[in-house]
């Protein structure tokens, strides 16, 4: 399930991903995204994971073939996860995008929201 919230006023959107991603929510997730692009051009995001169980072998490849253009017009990029592998993992994340990336445990919320804010 992926929850999408931003505000017309801000240039922030954060982004909740729990248990298993689907095709479908992906798709909805990044086409709310480029609106956010268009409308506010320079957009950063939080992307908050917890008890992620997998994504579908479909949204994996709408990742790869749409999720990473866009991902590549995001500025600056909060990842709060409570697994320490999604954490790890982004320092893959630099080679999909040229925004500033940085990981966050799920306890420092607030610190993420002030740094994606900064």
């Amino acid at each position: 399930m992926i929850l999408y919230h931003s505000d017309p006023d801000s240039p922030v959107v954060e982004i909740s991903v729990e248990g298993k991603i689907t095709d479908h929510d992906l798709r909805e997730a990044i086409e709310r995204l480029r609106g956010d692009l268009e409308l506010n051009g320079k957009t950063r995001v939080l992307e908050r994971i917890e008890h992620f169980t997998g994504i579908e072998p479909k949204a994996l490849w709408t990742d790869m073939t749409f999720g990473v253009s866009v991902a590549r017009r995001i500025t600056r990029a909060a990842v709060v996860a409570d697994a320490g592998w999604v954490r790890a993992s982004m320092h893959l994340a630099r080679f999909f995008t040229k925004a500033e990336v940085r990981a966050f445990h799920l306890n420092e919320l607030e610190e993420a929201r002030a740094w994606i804010n900064a």
